[in-house]
């Protein structure tokens, strides 16, 4: 099952669940309403440069080769919807500058930082998935 095409299908959706326990494969929460991402992105073009949606027939893909079971991941909705197009590596990267990106733009970030209210570390960001020695495999 993991060289076939990503279609989403029932049976795919119910594996990918399994694949961490039910659980996020980058945060770990327990996925209530699972999404499927690609892990390596795969960008959909759905709209011309103006912003308007292109019919089905035009609309396509961007590295249509990653679209495979074995390139996705159960993501919760907030993990998926935020790392979008990134790459793995450029969304650890962009998650361990978040507290000083923060601090630059935000005041108030900067008054709960002051206050103790938040506390800015340099861990590195590791993934639930990357914790796991190996991934449910049905």
């Amino acid at each position: 099952m993991t060289d076939d095409v990503w279609t989403g299908s029932r049976a795919q959706k119910e594996h990918l669940r399994g694949k961490y326990g039910g659980r996020c494969a980058y945060c770990g929460c327990v996925l209530d309403r699972m999404h499927a991402d690609h892990k390596d992105p795969v960008i959909r073009v759905q709209s011309d440069p103006w912003g308007r949606r292109l019919p089905p027939s035009e609309q396509r893909m961007i590295k249509p080769e990653r679209n495979m079971v074995s390139n996705m991941m159960p993501a919760c909705a907030p993990c998926n919807l935020h790392k979008g197009g990134y790459s793995v590596d450029q969304w650890r990267d962009l998650l361990e500058r978040s507290g000083h990106i923060l601090s630059r733009d935000k005041s108030l970030f900067r008054a709960a930082v002051r206050f103790g209210k938040i506390v800015i570390n340099d861990n590195p960001v590791r993934f639930y998935f990357e914790t796991m020695e190996h991934p449910n495999d049905h």
